[in-house]
């Protein structure tokens, strides 16, 4: 008898660890705006991360647009509390990239601050990766980027935007 109690014990406080563990939605202070598209954060515990935001690419810092995305993103975030949807991946709580960054939507006061980077024309909708958006996102997505360059905005005011993936590939 005394064993079964001791299992539910154990079988509750892994359970408990579990749930926590596998958590992938969490809360941090932004610190830092590297570019229109990557965050530095500390959590409530402490611990610092450099964050991507999923299903967006910005413009490199030296492309046109690329200190204006910067700013945008810098405007909207730096020094606030957000909340960071991150899906769970080979063990860990969240996805990383191969850079170690954390993968994430970044949302504040309810709002997708990757869509808000779209539809202001700072950021292109990263089709490449859209599979790893849900099916609402990718549609919400790629209606912002429509949206943002059939109003002229952001970087769709240039002639011929170049794409960041396109850039980086010329630059290297």
């Amino acid at each position: 008898m005394k064993s079964i109690v001791f299992f539910k014990y154990v079988l509750t406080i892994l359970l408990a660890l579990y749930v926590t563990f596998v958590r992938a939605d969490f809360t941090a202070k932004v610190q830092r705006v590297v570019d229109g598209d990557t965050i530095h954060v500390k959590d409530e515990a402490g611990k610092k991360f450099k964050v991507r935001l999923t299903g967006i690419d910005a413009p490199e810092q030296n492309q046109p647009y690329g200190l204006a995305s910067t700013y945008h993103l810098r405007g909207l975030l730096l020094n606030k509390i957000v909340l960071l949807k991150s899906k769970p991946k080979k063990g860990k709580p969240y996805s990383v990239d191969r850079y170690k960054r954390v993968l994430a939507k970044i949302v504040l006061n309810g709002i997708d601050i990757n869509l808000s980077q779209v539809l202001s024309g700072y950021a292109w909708h990263f089709k490449r990766y859209q599979n790893q958006q849900s099916r609402s996102d990718r549609e919400l997505y790629s209606q912002a980027e429509l949206h943002a360059k059939e109003n002229n905005l952001g970087l769709w005011r240039e002639k011929k935007p170049i794409a960041p993936w396109k850039w980086r590939k010329i630059k290297k």
